[in-house]
């Protein structure tokens, strides 16, 4: 058990050289995101830590990985803090300077701290689902003219092709995709169809099976070429009947001309929309999340700016870098190449790559599953980069803390070939005729290695009946195999599969629509499941549609539409009573409800007093929330409608935001608005409980666990949705070029892409049988599922011998589970979910900008790394620049230093405002400081002085605050503890030094005061004052209400 990890060393390499740039390939269950915490602890420990990790980002693709990085790291740090028997908090701190978010976050926090100077949208709204409504909301405003095309090429597109088809295609361009396809016009006028095509087709002898659709087919055509001799109307292209080969060849020769040209006009007209889309977003304050890359990108294309940038040193740590785009993976790398490198030349043209220290990504190539999004081809062209010593070096974790011995055993002796040179698909096409011989582009496979704690476990086969007669169609295999494997559940429970309850149990599928077949055939065997992959639109949620409805008659007691909603969703009020009170009165009299009978009497009353103090300047939304969620028992009535707890968990979700929302000022009407805009935003449905077995498709799967999982569908092929609608391909050489349809794709590209289908396709399997912590149970019988049109299948790619595997019956009893400090993700059923309905829940993560009536956008900035909301799309009275710089120098200036010292600090930062052109500004204000009656205050030798204090503690009961205090000030004698904020706010026209400090003592009171209360319960016994500093007027003054709350 004490024996070391056989890549103990590529571990603890990388913990500890932080002058190393690192590809880390992390096998599954490998504990990536422990060893990127480990690492970040171990840069915290160091004296140079604060420096290092202050320009220190950790970027992934979601925001939840973002979070559990964040707190892992926190979490590591703390034990290595108590394992070296200090207190020292410092540590702690340092961390806290490091940004933890998404790639699109991390591009926006570019944007708006580095983006003044070109031209890009510094305070946008995120457009954070789809963006659907806003696209509609474009397209009706749109005049719908173009420039791309001349109006007789318009015309003539038209007359083949509605406008509506370009949309879809403009709609997803990024800034340059849509450049590009713009300036490639059709060459010349529209051509005629391929007229010996044309005859070929007509020509073709109707016979056999398919002769009735030859001849139909015949018949179109020669009405096709009546409507075209025509030369008027609309003429969509030619489309044959049936599927007879010589037919559907014929026809698509004949079109060919026309569909190469109609393509290549499509591609400039959606090239020039999607301009305009841009545009109009970027004049509304909007943004999408591709929006956020191509402004980085924006801000990279500036060399002198890139450069200042890249000399600011930032150091990378990208995590699951095989799901990165090669734009995303584009902005990370050149920051950080050393200045003066030349854009885009590393790793393919030879270029410098990172600078030592400076970047290093971890990911895992065999788990490469969203094609749609990532491309892994520039994954593995910077994985190979490492690998050759390029850039820095490669290490591999192959130790997986989750998979048990068996499963490892099961897969280390199958994988290689579905990954291997065996298999053509691996392959892609040769270069050219007796060229060189074709490129190998499958990740290669990794071999699994057992962390010490992992059980011995078991791959068992429960063994599927053929039935008589066989089904008809692959849909009723399916559902016959569900039925099987639901009759054997429900006759052996749990522990027949090794589980101690349902929750333990996941059910696995590639698709969407077997989990469905799935969940019928459990829920008729009287399983209990919980289906976790749909996503349903958050207005239908009950709780959600509830408070909502109760907002708007509180708001609007005037809207007997909205109270015949809530009392009869709410309050079980009968249509018949509603209606027969409303003829007898004309409204409802909610004003004086006995007026009315009961029941409408008692719901009436209920809501009556909040609709009173719905403008009350003194109510605070959360209390206000609660007790109407309460007054109404939304609580008892989600637990009734749903005994999971996940309905239950939207409504804390609910309360938990709109007490966010009323510590940043907010009223019942303007949470009302709040969910009235998100009610179209989408939400994942079903919730893990220990009684439900879990239903999920592979990809939701990803970086989950469970003790059992069951793989569904293991014989059935895996085809592909209809492919319908123009086609973009993304060529390195070419460039980027539009295709008519998936016909109209050379047979070589066709032939590219399904082999990539089928790789992507045995990555998906290795993310399916990974996922098992204690055993995998393979349903399966010899000839299941007749012959299948589609390929291919998870059996066929696996090639795994399963009828040799053992049998269900016999398992041995169950292992207990050790659990292992590495093990990277929790099962939703065994992790803190399984126990919600005792717990109640968590507190709201409250930041400093979200209490202030005006928002700090240098803090954001600074220290709110991991947050993707938006900063307001209003204008600013800052420059966030100007604040980072004048944070950055207060944070180290040698307050107990002498004067020679606090002026060298002083020359060292007006050095650095030169490059970004603020030294005259920075020079006035520092002096104004320095002049100031604060000055010798602050530099009084009875204070013990923190610069960036990290606060993360309770506010109350509903939420914890989440910040960094600019200056924290203790007289441990004089019991005083003083809390300095900073602000390089500039004035408003004509406003004085006194009205100044009046609007910024007004705007950061909430923030202060928040501050004061967390900080007092540090310092029992102090007197707590608080101060707003401000650089413009180098003077400061006192927040009383601080001194007030915790006096």
């Amino acid at each position: 058990m004490n024996e070391p990890l056989i890549d103990r060393p590529a571990r603890e390499r990388f913990r500890t050289e932080w002058d190393g740039n690192f590809a880390v390939s992390a096998n599954a269950g490998s504990g990536k995101t422990t060893a990127i915490s480990e690492r970040l602890a171990a840069i915290a420990l160091a004296p140079d830590g604060a420096d290092r990790l202050r320009k220190t980002a950790v970027v992934t693709y979601t925001k939840k990985a973002a979070a559990q990085i964040g707190q892992r790291a926190r979490q590591v740090l703390l034990r290595r803090v108590s394992e070296s028997g200090t207190r020292e908090l410092a540590p702690l701190d340092r961390l806290e300077r490091a940004f933890f978010g998404t790639i699109h976050s991390f591009c926006l926090k570019l944007a708006q701290t580095y983006g003044q100077t070109v031209g890009i949208n510094l305070n946008p709204t995120v457009i954070t689902e789809n963006d659907e409504a806003l696209w509609e909301e474009f397209l009706e405003q749109d005049p719908m003219q173009f420039d791309a095309l001349a109006a007789a090429e318009l015309t003539a597109f038209l007359r083949h092709v509605a406008l509506e088809e370009i949309f879809p295609l403009a709609r997803e361009l990024d800034a340059a995709t849509a450049a590009a396809l713009r300036r490639r016009r059709p060459a010349g006028p529209l051509p005629a169809p391929a007229v010996a095509a044309g005859e070929e087709l007509l020509a073709l002898v109707a016979k056999g099976a398919g002769a009735k659709n030859i001849l139909l087919s015949q018949a179109r055509a020669r009405a096709w070429q009546e409507g075209w001799a025509r030369g008027a109307g609309f003429l969509p292209l030619y489309e044959p009947a049936g599927s007879a080969q010589a037919v559907v060849a014929g026809a698509r020769e004949w079109m060919a001309p026309l569909t190469r040209w109609l393509a290549a006009a499509a591609a400039a007209l959606a090239g020039e929309l999607a301009e305009r889309y841009r545009a109009w977003r970027f004049a509304r304050g909007v943004q999408t999340y591709p929006d956020q890359i191509d402004a980085a990108m924006a801000v990279l294309g500036d060399e002198a700016l890139l450069n200042r940038i890249r000399a600011e040193g930032w150091r990378i740590i990208l995590d699951e870098a095989q799901d990165t785009d090669p734009q995303q993976f584009a902005v990370l790398i050149e920051l950080a190449r050393p200045p003066g490198a030349k854009r885009g030349t590393w790793p393919a043209a030879g270029g410098p790559g990172p600078r030592p220290g400076h970047f290093c990504m971890v990911g895992d190539g065999q788990q490469a599953i969203y094609s749609s999004r990532a491309d892994i081809g520039n994954f593995s062209q910077h994985a190979d980069a490492f690998r050759r010593g390029d850039g820095g070096e490669l290490l591999e974790f192959q130790v997986t803390f989750r998979a048990p011995h068996a499963l490892i055993a099961v897969l280390n002796s199958t994988l290689p070939a579905a990954f291997g040179p065996d298999r053509p698909h691996n392959f892609g096409l040769p270069p050219a005729e007796g060229a060189a011989p074709p490129p190998f582009l499958q990740v290669p496979y990794v071999p699994l290695e057992p962390g010490p704690e992992n059980v011995a476990g078991d791959v068992r086969r429960l063994a599927l009946a053929v039935p008589a007669p066989p089904p008809e169609g692959v849909g009723a295999w399916l559902e016959n195999e569900a039925r099987q494997v639901a009759a054997w559940l429900h006759l052996h429970g749990p522990a027949g599969v090794g589980a101690r309850s349902w929750g333990e149990i996941a059910v696995l599928a590639p698709r969407n629509e077997w989990l469905l077949v799935a969940h019928k055939a459990f829920e008729r065997a009287g399983l209990e499941v919980a289906l976790q992959t749909r996503r349903t639109r958050g207005g239908d949620n009950p709780a959600y549609a509830w408070l909502t409805g109760l907002l708007a008659v509180v708001a609007d007691p005037e809207d007997m539409f909205e109270w015949a909603g809530v009392l009869r969703e709410i309050f079980a009020v009968s249509d018949g009573l509603i209606a027969a009170e409303l003829r007898a009165h004309g409204r409802l009299a909610w004003e004086e409800p006995g007026v009315h009978p009961e029941p409408l009497r008692g719901a009436l009353a209920a809501v009556r007093p909040f609709v009173l103090r719905a403008n009350d300047p003194g109510e605070t939304l959360d209390a206000f929330a609660r007790e109407l969620a309460d007054t109404c028992a939304l609580a008892d009535k989600t637990w009734r409608l749903d005994p999971s707890g996940g309905m239950a968990a939207e409504l804390a979700r609910l309360l938990a935001e709109a007490a966010e929302l009323g510590l940043a000022g907010g009223s019942p009407r303007a949470w009302l608005d709040e969910l009235r805009r998100g009610s179209d935003d989408g939400r994942p449905t079903g919730k893990p409980s220990a009684g439900a077995i879990n239903l999920l498709t592979s990809h939701s799967a990803k970086g989950l666990e469970w003790p059992v999982v069951i793989v569904l569908g293991l014989w059935r092929g895996i085809g592909q949705a209809p492919d319908r609608g123009l086609k973009l391909v993304r060529d390195a050489a070419a460039g980027p070029r539009v295709f008519f349809d998936a016909a109209s794709l050379p047979a070589d590209t066709r032939e590219a892409r399904d082999r990539e289908r089928v790789r992507e396709l045995t990555r998906l399997l290795y993310v399916t049988l990974t996922r098992a912590r204690r055993v995998l149970v393979v349903p399966w019988a010899d000839g299941f599922g007749g012959r299948q049109r589609e390929k291919p299948s998870f059996a066929e790619l696996w090639a795994a011998d399963l009828p040799a595997l053992p049998g269900l019956d016999g398992l041995p009893p169950m292992e207990v589970v050790g659990a292992a400090e590495e093990v990277e993700a929790v099962s939703p059923a065994t992790g803190p979910e399984a126990t919600a309905e005792a717990m109640p829940p968590l507190p709201a993560r409250l930041l400093p900008h979200q209490l202030a009536h005006h928002r700090d956008l240098a803090r954001m900035a600074r220290h709110e790394s991991a947050v993707d909301a938006p900063l307001p799309a209003r204008n600013s009275d800052e420059a966030i620049d100007y604040g980072l710089w004048w944070h950055e120098t207060m944070e180290f200036l040698p307050w107990g230093g002498d004067d020679a010292a606090v002026v060298a600090h002083g020359k060292k930062a007006l050095a650095a405002a030169e490059a970004p052109g603020f030294r005259p500004r920075g020079e006035l204000e520092w002096a104004r400081l320095r002049a100031s009656d604060a000055w010798a205050e602050l530099r009084a030798p009875r204070w013990t002085r923190l610069a960036e204090l990290g606060i993360f503690a309770p506010l109350h009961a509903g939420a914890w605050i989440d910040g960094v205090v600019d200056l924290v000030l203790h007289d441990a004698a004089a019991k005083e503890l003083w809390i300095i904020d900073w602000k390089t706010n500039r004035r408003h026209a004509d406003e004085g030094d006194d009205a100044l400090l009046v609007r910024l003592v007004e705007e950061y009171t909430p923030q202060l005061v928040a501050y004061a209360r967390c900080a007092a319960e540090f310092f029992p016994g102090a007197a707590v004052k608080a101060f707003v500093f401000s650089s413009a007027a180098g003077k400061w003054r006192e927040v009383l209400a601080a001194c007030r709350t915790c006096g």
